[in-house]
């Protein structure tokens, strides 16, 4: 690491110059080095207080990708397992979670699968995330940078100014001012790519930010916690599922639901907790502090107001507006825009970084083609733009229904949810072709073989999840524009039947990795039903798939538990979507009716009954298998 002094470090060249050692910053660095650019990564780094920052869940393509070029295998070991992702509504001024409307993915692999696995890199690579403590993966990656000769690091410096050179084959030119000595000098690169986060310096600069005029803003408000034991999560965090297997929520990234915003609460290694919540600005909580907005919202939570305390907290941190576009992630004039500094929409489903990962890895590709000579594709750079562009709308489509007072209406609740996994596992099949592709080459296309060279072709096409199987051969824009009105459709019939009083039954449905396909057809069936559970059943698991599964059907499923599981994330994707798609349907069949019958006179409206709390056994804390 060089601290930027004298004539060397002001006459630096290289073939890529990145701003912002975070970690994008870092992973692009890591990247091109493994690739044999020669990288110049310019940051303040030692002059920056030390942040905890937000927890960080693994979710979709975070995790291959860092546990491969990013070196966080090991890393990775040592961090809190994810167990999956939950989703609740209705714990507000609740002790327990019986009452709820609840929607959750219980996506930590059996560990017999993991011990039958024959790769276990692989393995991990492809379906085992955690949740991170960010700044501690930050010096791992800091740590394995160091030890690539083509990578130099000038930590004291801010890039004060950025030209980018119209005239082909001319480098461009980074101005820096060292924050150590006020010394100023400029580099000079052949791509520039700006992964400074919320600076964004090349998308201000170069006109690419995208005004949002809807009116929908969001404010982000977080704290970390320490001194979080099991304890503090008790026998109310227990969820039984029918087969007897139990979990615990608080295993999850865990997200609490209330109309206008929700929170999130990801556990951490070294006893360690991510709590905080995202609200619409236009129904901000109570408080005089942004501090105490977020202490007003965990006071909703009783079970969670339980597990924290002020003086555990560690650090508060807020973003006032959280939502922000760009209309461009890679130029043909070489330069590229990723993570925060490009786009964000939202925190929900962790979505940032994953998305910052996966144009990183497609902008590196069309850099390769570039600087050895063969030109960029053109075709390629158009997708790359068209697609990130709507797959962060299709972003914003998933959550923008959620803030509204739809939420309350648990058809809606498992439904939205219902039609936003679809589309993370239709992505299912890239995710395992991406694993495959990093841990064979460990992310150096000098690495490739033939196959693992048509395999990366076919991702440039479809690793998007707007461009992913069922949904490929439709265009980007299309699939944002049928997704939006989709959650539109189910939106706006949830709140015209809150608005008329009309009830539906308080549904669960949780889907483990295991066990995929929520019992959705039981919908039509629950008319007078209080509560409701739409949980999947699991027929990967040995003993379950003889007792759930008729002999008749035995015989065209394969016998291996993995050649199983291998099948179901191969279709689960376009299951799940059929299925939504008849849910779909049938609540738009049944709002019509009850639109007739209180037309007619026919229906009276009941006002919905105040949750009960319940008395339920204590059963003792446990993971499922």
């Amino acid at each position: 690491m060089d601290q930027a002094t004298g004539e060397q470090a002001r006459a630096v060249d290289a073939d890529v110059a990145i701003m912002g050692a975070g970690i994008v910053g870092l992973f692009n660095a890591l990247q091109y080095a493994k690739r044999g650019f020669q990288v110049l990564l310019l940051d303040n780094a030692r002059g920056q207080k030390r942040s905890f920052k937000v927890g960080e869940s693994f979710l979709i393509f975070t995790n291959p990708f860092l546990r491969t070029v990013g070196g966080l295998d090991a890393f990775a070991g040592e961090c809190f397992p994810k167990h999956g992702v939950w989703f609740t509504y209705g714990l507000e001024h609740s002790e327990r979670f019986e009452a709820t409307s609840e929607w959750g993915v219980h996506a930590d692999p059996p560990h017999y699968l993991y011990e039958q696995a024959a790769d276990k890199r692989y393995f991990r690579a492809s379906l085992m995330d955690v949740q991170i403590v960010r700044p501690e993966a930050e010096d791992v990656m800091r740590e394995s940078l160091a030890s690539f000769p083509n990578v130099r690091f000038l930590d004291t410096v801010k890039v004060r100014d950025v030209v980018i050179q119209e005239e082909e084959g001319r480098p461009h030119e980074l101005h820096w001012e060292c924050q150590a000595t006020r010394e100023q000098g400029t580099v000079r690169a052949r791509w520039v790519l700006d992964c400074s986060g919320r600076n964004r310096l090349l998308a201000r600069k170069q006109k690419h930010s995208v005004e949002l005029k809807d009116g929908f803003q969001t404010t982000a408000v977080w704290g970390q916690f320490e001194g979080i034991t099991d304890e503090l999560f008790g026998e109310p965090w227990v969820h039984t599922y029918a087969d007897g297997d139990q979990t615990s929520r608080d295993l999850h990234t865990l997200h609490l639901w209330g109309e206008g915003y929700w929170i999130w609460v990801i556990r951490l290694s070294k006893q360690r907790i991510s709590v905080g919540a995202t609200f619409d600005q236009r129904k901000p909580p109570p408080g005089a502090t942004p501090e105490a907005q977020l202490w007003e919202l965990i006071g909703r939570h009783p079970p969670l107001r339980k597990a924290l305390a002020k003086e555990r907290m560690l650090e508060f941190r807020m973003y006032r507006d959280v939502q922000y576009m760009t209309d461009t992630f890679v130029s043909a004039r070489r330069y590229g825009m990723m993570g925060d500094a490009a786009s964000i929409v939202d925190a929900y489903y962790s979505q940032g970084i994953s998305l910052a990962l996966v144009s990183s890895w497609h902008i590196a590709n069309l850099v390769e083609q570039d600087l050895r000579g063969g030109g960029m594709d053109p075709e390629y750079l158009e997708r790359v733009n068209r697609a990130t562009r709507q797959d962060w709308h299709i972003m914003r489509n998933m959550i923008r229904e959620k803030y509204t007072p739809a939420i309350a209406d648990s058809r809606f609740f498992v439904l939205s949810h219902m039609l936003d996994l679809s589309i993370f596992w239709s992505a299912g099949a890239s995710r395992s072709r991406i694993s495959r592709w990093l841990v064979e080459t460990g992310g150096d296309t000098r690495r490739e073989t033939p196959e693992l060279r048509e395999l990366r072709e076919y991702l440039s096409r479809h690793m998007f999840y707007s461009q992913t199987k069922p949904w490929h051969g439709l265009s980007p824009e299309r699939v944002r524009e049928l997704q939006g009105r989709l959650q539109a459709g189910i939106g706006e019939r949830a709140r015209w039947r809150l608005e008329h009083g009309i009830r539906v039954p308080t549904l669960k449905a949780i889907v483990r990795l295991a066990a995929p396909v929520p019992q959705l057809w039981k919908l039509p069936f629950l008319r007078g039903q209080e509560r409701a559970d739409l949980s999947a059943e699991d027929f990967i698991h040995p003993e379950k798939f003889l007792k759930r599964v008729p002999a008749w059907l035995r015989r065209w499923l394969p016998e291996s538990p993995s050649e199983r599981l291998s099948r179901a994330i191969a279709v689960r994707g376009q299951t799940l979507l059929v299925l939504f798609l008849l849910g779909y349907a049938y609540d738009w069949a049944d709002t019509e009716v009850q639109k007739l019958l209180l037309q007619l006179g026919l229906l009276e409206p009941i006002a919905r009954a105040e949750p009960q709390e319940t008395e339920a056994p204590i059963p003792a804390r446990k993971v499922a298998s």
